[in-house]
Protein backbone atom coordinates (compact mmCIF):
# COMPACT_ATOMS: atom_id res chain seq x y z
CA UNK A 1 0.00 0.00 0.00
CA UNK A 2 2.96 2.41 0.62
CA UNK A 3 4.30 2.22 -2.64
CA UNK A 4 0.41 2.84 -4.17
CA UNK A 5 -0.10 5.84 -2.06
CA UNK A 6 3.36 7.42 -3.12
CA UNK A 7 2.17 7.10 -7.00
CA UNK A 8 -1.39 8.43 -6.09
CA UNK A 9 0.40 11.43 -3.86
CA UNK A 10 2.33 11.58 -6.76
CA UNK A 11 -0.57 11.79 -9.35
CA UNK A 12 -2.65 14.09 -7.73
CA UNK A 13 0.12 16.45 -6.78
CA UNK A 14 0.76 16.32 -10.72
CA UNK A 15 -2.95 16.80 -11.26
CA UNK A 16 -2.92 19.84 -9.04
CA UNK A 17 0.10 21.25 -10.83
CA UNK A 18 -1.94 21.06 -14.12
CA UNK A 19 -4.97 22.62 -12.52
CA UNK A 20 -2.89 25.71 -11.61
CA UNK A 21 -1.00 26.20 -15.10
CA UNK A 22 -4.46 26.02 -16.40
CA UNK A 23 -5.82 28.25 -13.83
CA UNK A 24 -3.28 30.90 -14.27
CA UNK A 25 -3.87 30.71 -17.99
CA UNK A 26 -7.03 31.27 -18.14
CA UNK A 27 -6.59 34.52 -15.54
CA UNK A 28 -3.52 35.73 -18.31
CA UNK A 29 -6.21 35.71 -21.34
CA UNK A 30 -8.88 36.78 -19.12
CA UNK A 31 -6.81 39.90 -17.57
CA UNK A 32 -5.40 41.28 -21.15
CA UNK A 33 -6.19 44.31 -22.35
CA UNK A 34 -7.85 44.80 -25.62
CA UNK A 35 -5.38 45.96 -29.24
CA UNK A 36 -5.39 49.53 -30.25
CA UNK A 37 -7.39 49.75 -32.88
CA UNK A 38 -6.82 53.54 -33.58
CA UNK A 39 -2.97 53.25 -34.31
CA UNK A 40 -4.16 53.26 -38.08
CA UNK A 41 -6.57 55.40 -39.81
CA UNK A 42 -8.95 54.67 -42.37
CA UNK A 43 -11.95 52.41 -42.00
CA UNK A 44 -11.87 49.13 -40.76
CA UNK A 45 -12.71 45.97 -42.68
CA UNK A 46 -13.24 42.18 -42.66
CA UNK A 47 -11.89 40.05 -46.08
CA UNK A 48 -14.51 36.91 -45.71
CA UNK A 49 -11.90 34.83 -46.74
CA UNK A 50 -12.11 30.63 -47.21
CA UNK A 51 -10.38 30.09 -43.95
CA UNK A 52 -11.62 32.81 -41.87
CA UNK A 53 -12.48 36.43 -41.40
CA UNK A 54 -9.18 38.43 -42.22
CA UNK A 55 -9.57 41.99 -40.86
CA UNK A 56 -7.79 45.05 -42.74
CA UNK A 57 -8.02 48.92 -42.99
CA UNK A 58 -8.13 50.79 -46.00
CA UNK A 59 -7.66 54.59 -46.48
CA UNK A 60 -6.95 57.21 -49.54
CA UNK A 61 -8.76 54.90 -52.12
CA UNK A 62 -9.95 58.03 -54.00
CA UNK A 63 -6.25 58.51 -54.64
CA UNK A 64 -4.94 57.54 -58.29
CA UNK A 65 -2.48 54.76 -59.28
CA UNK A 66 -1.84 51.13 -58.33
CA UNK A 67 -3.11 50.59 -54.54
CA UNK A 68 -0.56 49.79 -51.97
CA UNK A 69 -0.68 46.72 -49.73
CA UNK A 70 1.43 46.30 -46.35
CA UNK A 71 2.19 42.91 -45.14
CA UNK A 72 3.46 42.52 -41.54
CA UNK A 73 6.21 40.04 -40.30
CA UNK A 74 5.47 37.18 -37.73
CA UNK A 75 6.02 36.96 -34.29
CA UNK A 76 3.90 37.04 -30.94
CA UNK A 77 1.99 40.18 -31.15
CA UNK A 78 2.60 40.69 -34.56
CA UNK A 79 -0.33 43.00 -36.08
CA UNK A 80 -0.61 45.56 -39.13
CA UNK A 81 0.11 48.12 -35.88
CA UNK A 82 3.99 47.93 -37.21
CA UNK A 83 2.89 49.98 -39.98
CA UNK A 84 0.95 52.80 -38.39
CA UNK A 85 3.79 55.39 -38.43
CA UNK A 86 3.83 54.50 -42.34
CA UNK A 87 -0.10 54.01 -43.04
CA UNK A 88 -1.45 56.99 -42.96
CA UNK A 89 1.57 59.21 -44.40
CA UNK A 90 1.55 57.28 -47.41
CA UNK A 91 -2.27 57.34 -47.77
CA UNK A 92 -2.26 60.57 -49.07
CA UNK A 93 -0.38 59.60 -52.27
CA UNK A 94 -1.88 56.02 -52.63
CA UNK A 95 -5.00 53.53 -52.18
CA UNK A 96 -3.53 51.86 -48.95
CA UNK A 97 -4.32 48.52 -47.53
CA UNK A 98 -2.76 46.83 -44.42
CA UNK A 99 -4.42 43.26 -43.21
CA UNK A 100 -3.90 41.24 -40.38
CA UNK A 101 -2.61 37.87 -41.57
CA UNK A 102 -4.85 35.02 -40.73
CA UNK A 103 -4.05 33.51 -36.63
CA UNK A 104 -2.93 37.83 -35.77
CA UNK A 105 -4.11 41.04 -34.88
CA UNK A 106 -8.01 40.89 -34.98
CA UNK A 107 -8.25 38.19 -37.80
CA UNK A 108 -9.78 35.22 -36.97
CA UNK A 109 -7.33 32.59 -35.06
CA UNK A 110 -9.28 29.23 -36.14
CA UNK A 111 -7.44 26.28 -34.01
CA UNK A 112 -8.14 24.18 -37.42
CA UNK A 113 -6.18 25.94 -39.40
CA UNK A 114 -2.82 24.60 -40.99
CA UNK A 115 -0.76 27.46 -40.69
CA UNK A 116 1.76 27.30 -43.05
CA UNK A 117 3.96 29.81 -45.48
CA UNK A 118 1.26 28.42 -48.60
CA UNK A 119 -2.12 29.62 -46.66
CA UNK A 120 -0.32 32.79 -46.47
CA UNK A 121 0.95 32.98 -49.72
CA UNK A 122 -2.58 32.04 -50.61
CA UNK A 123 -4.20 34.84 -48.81
CA UNK A 124 -2.50 37.37 -50.05
CA UNK A 125 -2.90 36.23 -53.43
CA UNK A 126 -6.75 36.53 -52.51
CA UNK A 127 -6.27 39.56 -50.55
CA UNK A 128 -4.70 41.40 -54.04
CA UNK A 129 -6.66 39.61 -56.51
CA UNK A 130 -10.20 40.04 -54.35
CA UNK A 131 -9.57 43.21 -52.07
CA UNK A 132 -6.73 45.63 -53.00
CA UNK A 133 -6.45 45.26 -56.53
CA UNK A 134 -4.01 44.71 -58.93
CA UNK A 135 -1.29 44.97 -59.94
CA UNK A 136 -0.71 46.04 -56.37
CA UNK A 137 2.22 47.39 -54.82
CA UNK A 138 4.07 45.25 -51.76
CA UNK A 139 5.35 46.38 -48.79
CA UNK A 140 6.40 43.57 -46.67
CA UNK A 141 8.58 42.86 -43.44
CA UNK A 142 10.62 39.28 -42.85
CA UNK A 143 8.81 36.10 -43.40
CA UNK A 144 5.80 38.53 -45.02
CA UNK A 145 8.62 39.42 -47.05
CA UNK A 146 9.10 35.87 -48.36
CA UNK A 147 5.32 35.67 -48.91
CA UNK A 148 5.41 38.56 -50.79
CA UNK A 149 8.22 36.95 -53.37
CA UNK A 150 6.65 33.77 -53.52
CA UNK A 151 2.96 35.97 -54.33
CA UNK A 152 5.13 38.01 -56.85
CA UNK A 153 6.48 35.12 -58.22
CA UNK A 154 3.59 32.84 -58.67
CA UNK A 155 1.55 35.45 -60.00
CA UNK A 156 3.39 37.97 -61.88
CA UNK A 157 0.19 39.69 -62.86
CA UNK A 158 -0.56 41.02 -59.11
CA UNK A 159 2.16 42.67 -57.99
CA UNK A 160 3.65 45.69 -60.00
CA UNK A 161 6.48 46.58 -57.54
CA UNK A 162 8.37 45.12 -53.91
CA UNK A 163 9.62 47.09 -50.78
CA UNK A 164 10.92 44.37 -48.72
CA UNK A 165 12.28 44.89 -45.00
CA UNK A 166 15.03 42.26 -44.52
CA UNK A 167 13.81 39.72 -46.25
CA UNK A 168 13.86 35.89 -45.26
CA UNK A 169 13.91 32.62 -46.92
CA UNK A 170 17.26 32.44 -48.74
CA UNK A 171 19.15 31.70 -45.72
CA UNK A 172 16.96 32.10 -43.06
CA UNK A 173 14.18 30.81 -42.46
CA UNK A 174 13.90 28.79 -45.44
CA UNK A 175 13.59 25.06 -44.21
CA UNK A 176 10.70 22.82 -43.35
CA UNK A 177 10.29 21.00 -39.99
CA UNK A 178 11.30 17.79 -39.19
CA UNK A 179 10.87 14.94 -36.82
CA UNK A 180 12.03 17.12 -34.26
CA UNK A 181 9.76 20.30 -35.17
CA UNK A 182 6.54 18.51 -35.54
CA UNK A 183 7.20 16.79 -31.62
CA UNK A 184 7.91 20.41 -31.04
CA UNK A 185 4.26 21.75 -32.31
CA UNK A 186 2.40 19.17 -30.95
CA UNK A 187 3.70 20.32 -27.38
CA UNK A 188 3.20 23.35 -28.24
CA UNK A 189 -0.34 23.09 -29.25
CA UNK A 190 -1.50 21.01 -26.08
CA UNK A 191 -3.81 23.16 -23.74
CA UNK A 192 -2.06 23.67 -20.53
CA UNK A 193 1.45 23.07 -20.88
CA UNK A 194 1.51 24.84 -24.56
CA UNK A 195 0.19 27.66 -23.27
CA UNK A 196 1.95 28.23 -20.52
CA UNK A 197 4.95 28.01 -22.48
CA UNK A 198 3.29 30.25 -24.96
CA UNK A 199 2.63 32.95 -21.81
CA UNK A 200 6.49 33.33 -20.59
CA UNK A 201 7.64 33.91 -23.94
CA UNK A 202 4.48 36.25 -24.79
CA UNK A 203 5.16 37.88 -21.29
CA UNK A 204 4.74 41.86 -20.84
CA UNK A 205 8.72 41.38 -20.07
CA UNK A 206 9.93 38.99 -22.65
CA UNK A 207 8.42 41.31 -25.22
CA UNK A 208 9.90 44.51 -24.19
CA UNK A 209 13.40 42.62 -23.70
CA UNK A 210 13.31 40.94 -26.87
CA UNK A 211 12.26 44.51 -28.73
CA UNK A 212 15.21 46.13 -26.85
CA UNK A 213 17.65 43.69 -27.98
CA UNK A 214 16.43 43.14 -31.13
CA UNK A 215 13.71 45.05 -32.60
CA UNK A 216 15.13 48.63 -32.33
CA UNK A 217 18.43 50.52 -32.44
CA UNK A 218 16.96 53.04 -30.14
CA UNK A 219 15.50 51.59 -26.91
CA UNK A 220 13.49 54.71 -26.53
CA UNK A 221 11.09 53.73 -29.18
CA UNK A 222 10.24 50.86 -26.73
CA UNK A 223 7.33 52.64 -25.45
CA UNK A 224 4.60 51.36 -22.95
CA UNK A 225 1.83 51.94 -26.09
CA UNK A 226 4.30 49.13 -28.06
CA UNK A 227 4.58 46.74 -25.15
CA UNK A 228 0.84 46.85 -24.07
CA UNK A 229 -0.36 46.86 -28.06
CA UNK A 230 2.03 43.70 -28.59
CA UNK A 231 1.05 42.06 -25.22
CA UNK A 232 -2.88 42.68 -25.69
CA UNK A 233 -2.67 41.46 -29.35
CA UNK A 234 -0.48 38.47 -28.22
CA UNK A 235 -3.09 36.73 -26.23
CA UNK A 236 -6.11 37.35 -27.79
CA UNK A 237 -8.22 33.87 -27.94
CA UNK A 238 -5.90 31.49 -30.36
CA UNK A 239 -3.58 33.40 -30.64
CA UNK A 240 -0.63 31.33 -29.77
CA UNK A 241 -1.76 28.54 -32.62
CA UNK A 242 -0.21 30.54 -35.76
CA UNK A 243 2.82 31.19 -33.13
CA UNK A 244 3.23 27.41 -32.12
CA UNK A 245 3.74 27.10 -36.23
CA UNK A 246 5.98 29.62 -36.47
CA UNK A 247 8.24 28.38 -33.65
CA UNK A 248 8.06 24.82 -34.85
CA UNK A 249 9.29 25.41 -38.47
CA UNK A 250 6.02 25.25 -40.19
CA UNK A 251 5.99 28.89 -41.70
CA UNK A 252 9.34 28.68 -43.39
CA UNK A 253 9.73 29.33 -47.13
CA UNK A 254 12.66 28.75 -49.55
CA UNK A 255 12.65 31.87 -51.89
CA UNK A 256 15.88 31.55 -53.44
CA UNK A 257 14.65 30.28 -56.80
CA UNK A 258 11.41 32.86 -56.81
CA UNK A 259 13.59 35.78 -55.38
CA UNK A 260 15.95 34.76 -58.78
CA UNK A 261 13.02 35.04 -61.45
CA UNK A 262 11.35 38.15 -59.84
CA UNK A 263 11.23 40.74 -63.07
CA UNK A 264 9.25 43.29 -60.78
CA UNK A 265 10.72 46.09 -59.32
CA UNK A 266 12.31 45.62 -56.04
CA UNK A 267 13.95 47.37 -52.94
CA UNK A 268 15.62 45.83 -50.13
CA UNK A 269 15.41 47.49 -46.88
CA UNK A 270 17.73 46.24 -43.95
CA UNK A 271 18.29 47.91 -40.54
CA UNK A 272 22.30 48.13 -39.93
CA UNK A 273 22.71 47.09 -36.60
CA UNK A 274 20.12 44.30 -37.16
CA UNK A 275 20.92 41.14 -34.70
CA UNK A 276 18.30 38.62 -36.13
CA UNK A 277 19.23 39.54 -40.20
CA UNK A 278 22.49 40.97 -40.93
CA UNK A 279 22.40 43.34 -43.05
CA UNK A 280 25.53 40.85 -44.69
CA UNK A 281 22.50 38.52 -45.30
CA UNK A 282 21.13 40.65 -48.32
CA UNK A 283 24.21 40.08 -50.71
CA UNK A 284 22.90 36.45 -51.05
CA UNK A 285 19.42 37.85 -52.33
CA UNK A 286 21.43 40.30 -54.49
CA UNK A 287 23.84 37.54 -56.11
CA UNK A 288 20.46 35.93 -57.42
CA UNK A 289 18.87 38.66 -58.41
CA UNK A 290 21.04 41.78 -59.42
CA UNK A 291 18.32 43.97 -60.17
CA UNK A 292 17.08 44.68 -56.89
CA UNK A 293 18.20 47.82 -54.45
CA UNK A 294 19.55 47.78 -51.65
CA UNK A 295 18.89 50.10 -48.84
CA UNK A 296 20.62 50.33 -45.61
CA UNK A 297 19.22 52.03 -42.75
CA UNK A 298 22.15 53.10 -40.14
CA UNK A 299 21.39 53.63 -36.50
CA UNK A 300 18.30 50.44 -37.02
CA UNK A 301 17.56 47.02 -36.23
CA UNK A 302 14.25 45.62 -37.87
CA UNK A 303 12.15 47.92 -38.14
CA UNK A 304 13.31 50.61 -40.17
CA UNK A 305 9.52 51.62 -40.90
CA UNK A 306 9.23 52.25 -36.86
CA UNK A 307 12.76 54.00 -36.22
CA UNK A 308 12.70 56.13 -39.42
CA UNK A 309 9.58 56.47 -40.42
CA UNK A 310 10.03 59.60 -42.31
CA UNK A 311 12.65 58.09 -44.40
CA UNK A 312 11.16 55.13 -45.18
CA UNK A 313 8.05 56.74 -46.40
CA UNK A 314 10.19 59.11 -48.63
CA UNK A 315 11.86 55.56 -50.10
CA UNK A 316 8.57 54.12 -50.76
CA UNK A 317 6.84 56.99 -51.90
CA UNK A 318 9.70 57.42 -54.86
CA UNK A 319 10.77 54.12 -55.41
CA UNK A 320 6.57 53.79 -56.65
CA UNK A 321 6.22 56.72 -58.06
CA UNK A 322 9.32 56.19 -60.18
CA UNK A 323 7.56 53.05 -61.19
CA UNK A 324 4.11 54.32 -61.91
CA UNK A 325 5.98 56.66 -64.08
CA UNK A 326 7.95 54.71 -65.67
CA UNK A 327 4.80 52.28 -66.13
CA UNK A 328 2.66 55.32 -67.96
CA UNK A 329 5.84 56.09 -70.03
CA UNK A 330 5.37 52.64 -71.60
CA UNK A 331 2.07 52.64 -72.75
Amino acid sequence: MGKLGNIWKTMLAGGAGVAALAALNAAIQRNASEPDTSALGGEAHFFSWKHGHVFYKAAGLNNAGPPLVFVHGIGAGASSFMWRKNFDELAQDFPVYALDLLGFGFSDKPATASYSADLYVDLITDFIREVAGYPANVVASSLGAAYAIRVADEHPELVNALVLNAATGADALNRRPGMAGAAFYGLLQSPVLGTSFYNVMASERSIRDYARDNLFYDHKRVTDRFVTNLYATSHQPGAQHAIAAFLSGYLNTDTRAPFARLTQPTVLVWGKQDPTMPVERSGSLQELNPRARLEVFDYCRMMPEQEHPEKFNALVRDALTARSVAASESF
